[in-house]
C-alpha cells in the first residue's frame, strides 16, 4: 500500500504573512546565513534549531520566490536565488554573527547534508568564503581580551624599565 501525499498551495494570506514575518527577521538580523538543507533529516535539522537556539540565533525555511522579494524590497545586494538550484533555509542572527557562522560551520563539518551558501552581513552579500572566514574567528570576548592585552603591553613595559 503506497502512501499519498496532497500538497496544497500556500494562499495569498499565508504567503503575505510569511512575506511580513522574513521582512523583520531580515530587519532585526545582523546576519543572515543561506544554506542548503537538502537530505538533511527531521532529527538533524531539530538539532541544527536547538543548538542555534541557544547562541541567540533562528533557523527558517521558506520558498526562494518568498526570500527573493524580501531580499529585492530590503536593498538587499548581491544575491541572486534564482542561481541556486536546491532548497534554501535561512539562519538568522540577531547578536553578533560570529558564534552563529560558527555553530553553522561545525554543523556542516559534521553532517554533510547542510552547505552554507553564502549570507548577509547587513546589507551585502557574503559569498561560502567569507562565512567560513567569519566562522572562524574567536569569539568577541577573546578578541576583546586580545586588544587589552595589546594596548597595556606597552604600560607594563614602561613599569618594568622605570622599577
Amino acid at each position: 500500500m503506497s502512501a499519498f501525499y496532497i500538497f496544497m498551495a500556500i494562499t495569498r494570506k499565508k504567503k503575505e504573512n510569511i512575506l511580513k514575518d522574513l521582512a523583520d527577521k531580515f530587519s532585526r538580523a545582523k546576519a543572515a546565513i543561506l544554506v542548503d538543507f537538502n537530505k538533511l533529516s527531521v532529527a538533524k535539522t531539530m538539532e541544527l534549531r536547538r543548538s542555534l537556539k541557544q547562541i541567540g540565533a533562528e533557523y527558517k525555511v521558506a520558498k526562494k520566490t518568498l526570500i527573493s522579494r524580501v531580499l529585492k524590497a530590503g536593498d538587499y545586494k548581491g544575491a541572486d536565488l534564482d542561481e541556486l538550484k536546491t532548497q534554501v533555509g535561512i539562519v538568522f542572527s540577531y547578536e553578533d554573527p560570529v558564534p552563529a557562522a560558527s555553530s553553522l560551520y561545525k554543523f556542516s563539518r559534521l553532517n554533510e547534508a547542510l552547505k552554507i551558501l553564502g549570507g548577509f552581513l547587513g546589507l551585502e552579500w557574503s559569498d561560502k568564503a567569507k562565512i567560513i572566514e567569519i566562522a572562524k574567528l574567536p569569539p568577541r570576548e577573546i578578541l576583546l581580551s586580545k586588544v587589552v592585552r595589546t594596548i597595556a603591553a606597552p604600560l607594563s613595559g614602561l613599569v618594568a624599565v622605570l622599577s
